[in-house]
This record gives C-alpha cells, sequence and structure tokens, in this order.
C-alpha cells in the first residue's frame, strides 16, 4: 500500500490529516535553501546518518549517501513507525513488495524496528528523484539505496512516524 508522489501533490492529497503538519513542515524546510534544515542536511559527510526530533515520537533520520549495487543492499520494513522518505538531491532506485510475498531473513528487531527479509528479484522498482516522496507502511518490505544508473551521491531525509499516531487520527 505504498504511497509515491511529488511531495507538493502528496501534501494536497494528505493535508487533511493534521497530525501530518509537522511532517510537511520539516519537509518544505528541508528543501528551503535558506532553511538551517536545508544547511545542516546539505553539510553531512557522505555516510551520515543523523537523528533529529521533530515533534513527540516523530523523528527524522537525515542522509548523505552513495547508491550502490542491488546486491549490497537488503529489504526491510517496520511496525511501529511508518517511513516518509524524501529525496532532496540525487536518484535512489527503490524496490516495494507487500510482506506478505517475502521470507524474513532476520526476525523483528524491537530496538531496531526492524525486520529483514531474504532478497527477492520479483519486486515493483521505481525511481525516487529530487523532491520525490515515498511512504511506506507497515506491511510495505522496500528496498533503500539501489543506484540507479551508476553510482551516485544522495541527500534524503526519512520522517519515522508512529504508527499509533497514524491510526488515532
Amino acid at each position: 500500500m505504498a504511497i509515491l508522489g511529488k511531495l507538493y501533490k502528496l501534501e494536497r492529497f494528505l493535508g487533511n490529516r493534521k497530525e501530518l503538519g509537522p511532517v510537511f513542515d520539516y519537509f518544505k524546510q528541508a528543501l528551503d535553501p535558506n532553511s538551517s534544515v536545508h544547511r545542516r542536511i546539505f553539510s553531512l559527510p557522505v555516510g551520515s546518518f543523523e537523528k533529529v526530533p521533530l515533534t513527540g515520537d516523530i523523528f527524522a533520520l537525515e542522509q548523505v549517501f552513495l547508491t550502490k549495487r542491488r546486491e549490497e543492499c537488503f529489504i526491510e520494513s517496520h511496525r511501529n513507525f511508518i517511513d516518509f522518505q524524501l529525496i532532496l538531491k540525487g536518484c535512489e532506485q527503490m524496490e516495494y513488495a507487500d510482506i506478505d510475498r517475502l521470507t524474513i531473513d532476520r526476525p523483528y528487531d524491537e530496538q531496531k524496528d526492524l525486520i529483514t527479509y531474504r532478497m527477492e528479484e520479483l519486486m515493483s522498482k521505481f525511481l525516487l528523484q529530487e523532491e520525490d516522496l515515498a511512504i511506506f507502511f507497515p506491511d510495505d518490505a522496500h528496498i533503500g539505496m539501489p543506484m540507479c544508473r551508476s553510482e551516485e551521491k544522495v541527500y534524503k531525509t526519512v520522517i519515522k512516524f508512529p504508527t499509533h499516531i497514524w491510526s488515532g487520527a
């Protein structure tokens, strides 16, 4: 049930959910070259993975990485958080599959809120480019960091949005 699209279009579509206000406010700052959020992310070195609290249980993971070959990546899903993944700069080939189609490789790690799965060839593939947003729910297994055409530096931020807030709306 993943949701994909341009940030501004998804904001129009989901904007009536008040609890998402901090998500879209943060994303706008992340894209605004004049904001401290944008400057902070774009000053991070490659390999960065910084946790930034937003409000209550909602936080962002600000990332700068080099995309890599698919074989070097893994399939994951989460139980307690919905991933709102926004590309700020660069291109990342993502993949998606419903968790019911996959075989668990490593069982649920409560500390990391992470389940990993055996690699599977039959997954839906799509590109995320600048200002593209992908929203992954607990049933949405996904692969991140694969390269599009060649290795590329990607600036990305992922908001971890608690499922209990989404469900309580």
